[in-house]
């Protein structure tokens, strides 16, 4: 398995397209319980495992506290990543804050994990709210907005500490034995940058290209999550050395346009809308979906087939079984 994914970020067609169906705890208690599958990632056969540098300490009822101080609600809408309640940076100065130390052993730990991994899964190290998403879960979505508008300086600031955080943590975990680091970092929307290309360039691009650089320069694929439409700069983090793009949103890109223009230089990891297509298609509709992805998006490799995000509950279990069952057995040769 591990081999076919790197073969698809090579570009090289392989027997079978690689694949990787994440699922959201409420569907995967469901999977387990309707299957009697005790192993949900083998069942599935899934392509990829990612370590988390998420260590959430619990505040009581459905509110935990990040790493970096914010406070989350858990919510009751089928996913499993809650809404940011708490901002440290509104409620303290910038001066009174203090940046966490790099959580040492927690990181080595899921690095061990990695290198024990005996799947044949291509592994990866995850580090999301990475970078704007971590400069918001601070300040908030709307000041750190019109600070990027109003205080060059101290927005500079904000994400230079978040880098350095962030470069500290790479040192630490890129000599072990995993193929790649899964950045998850929100820019887009359904139409466009949240923040514009100009801003992205001004703040965000050079940190992630300074990151991008230290995993690349330990032989490692960059795998770069954001959800919503980024293609003002998608150039930008193909020069950057971006190795896959996830996720594709379906409603959002022209899919075939999309491989015409970068499929020579990203393997694109996602495609099946959970947004509108999964909660309400038949399980054929499922099956006929996933042959068009991978007539679209799977010649000349490049392509991961997954989910646009994880399966949440609302989702028919038939539906992705029907999926599954079509990927498993689409043969290239």
């Amino acid at each position: 398995m591990r081999q076919r994914v790197i073969d698809a970020i090579r570009h090289k067609q392989t027997e079978l397209t690689p694949w990787h169906i994440d699922l959201t705890s409420g569907f995967k208690d469901r999977l387990k319980q309707e299957t009697r599958c005790s192993d949900v990632e083998t069942f599935l056969g899934n392509h990829l495992t990612r370590a988390k540098y998420k260590q959430n300490e619990k505040l009581g009822g459905k509110l935990e506290r990040d790493i970096f101080g914010a406070t989350w609600l858990n919510t009751d809408d089928g996913g499993d990543v809650g809404v940011v309640t708490g901002f440290p940076l509104i409620e303290k100065g910038f001066d009174e804050y203090t940046f966490p130390k790099i959580r040492v052993k927690f990181a080595k730990k899921l690095c061990d994990e990695l290198e024990k991994d005996t799947s044949g899964r291509f592994r990866m190290f995850s580090l999301t709210m990475c970078y704007y998403e971590r400069a918001w879960s601070l300040r908030g979505i709307e000041n750190l907005l019109m600070d990027m508008c109003l205080d060059e300086k101290g927005t500079k600031k904000l994400f230079a500490k978040i880098l350095e955080h962030h470069l500290e943590l790479l040192d630490i975990v890129l000599d072990y034995d995993f193929e790649g680091v899964y950045f998850g970092d929100d820019w887009g929307q359904q139409r466009g940058l949240i923040m514009g290309p100009d801003l992205w360039r001004k703040y965000i691009g050079p940190g992630i290209a300074k990151m991008y650089e230290k995993v690349k320069s330990k032989g490692k694929y960059v795998i770069q999550h954001s959800c919503g439409d980024v293609r003002a700069i998608m150039s930008d983090l193909v020069d950057m050395g971006m190795d896959v793009y996830n996720t594709i949103q379906p409603e959002i890109y022209d899919l075939k346009q999309l491989k015409k223009e970068y499929g020579r230089h990203l393997t694109f990891y996602g495609g099946i809308s959970t947004q509108q297509f999964l909660p309400r298609a038949s399980a054929n509709e499922c099956k006929e979906m996933a042959l068009y992805m991978l007539d679209v998006m799977g010649h000349d490799g490049g392509f991961i087939f997954a989910p646009a995000h994880a399966v949440t509950p609302d989702i028919p279990l038939e539906n992705v079984l029907a999926m599954v069952d079509v990927v498993k057995n689409f043969n290239w040769f």
